[in-house]
């Protein structure tokens, strides 16, 4: 990944909800409302995922939205897990919004699998008491 792209992802928050509360993760930092979320559910690590434009390249909205629906498809057959629907936020705001989907209960590698089948550059894994790190993949 380059050097642009790999700040680009760093100058991102990483934002979902839980009922009403907002979390908002951010590549280096911890989360004690993650770490809150964590104990409540009984889960210990998450993902934050997206299918929305593949390789980094813009895709028109109604495409976004498509590969998203087909991404959801994919976790409501997975079982033992909690997604919560988010945005991944440019804090620059050169990227537009993009619609993402935070998970609990998938494996490191599944999580991988997901971002490849669907065309990602990376994805953020966050552990309970742990900082949100970017995989590359």
């Amino acid at each position: 990944m380059d050097k642009e792209l790999l700040t680009h992802y760093k100058n991102t928050d990483y934002e979902f909800r839980v009922g009403k509360q907002r979390i908002i993760l951010a590549i280096g930092r911890k989360n004690t409302d993650f770490d809150r979320l964590c104990e409540r559910l009984g889960h210990t690590a998450g993902t934050f995922i997206t299918a929305c434009n593949p390789q980094s390249q813009l895709l028109a909205n109604t495409e976004n939205k498509s590969r998203n629906r087909q991404l959801a498809t994919r976790l409501e057959q997975m079982t033992e897990f909690y997604c919560f629907s988010g945005e991944g936020l440019d804090r620059d705001k050169q990227w537009p919004p993009e619609a993402s989907f935070m998970v609990l209960g998938l494996s490191q590698q599944t999580a991988i699998d997901l971002a490849r089948e669907y065309q990602q550059n990376a994805l953020v894994w966050i552990e309970y008491q742990q900082a949100a790190v970017l995989i590359d993949v």
